[in-house]
């Protein structure tokens, strides 16, 4: 487990042990935020799908997506 400080608040997250999941307990912007950087090291051909504890909503986000694509993909899905 991470565990981080950010301008909003204490956050943690962590991979699933099969790889398969990135949990994050933080605000949604540092969340948009933590899940660029991990798509940035993430391989480009494997789909990354951004949701929110809930499944109220969820977003496909591509290799490259920026912080502002992905914050206007969820805003449409909600």
């Amino acid at each position: 487990m991470w565990e981080f400080e950010t301008e909003i608040g204490p956050g943690e997250a962590y991979l699933h042990e099969d790889g398969t999941c990135l949990y994050m307990d933080v605000w949604q912007e540092d969340a948009i935020w933590l899940a660029t950087v991990f798509r940035e090291l993430t391989p480009a051909n494997l789909d990354l799908v951004f949701c929110d504890e809930g499944y109220t909503f969820d977003v496909r986000f591509v290799a490259g997506t920026a912080e502002a694509d992905l914050t206007e993909l969820v805003a449409a899905a909600e």
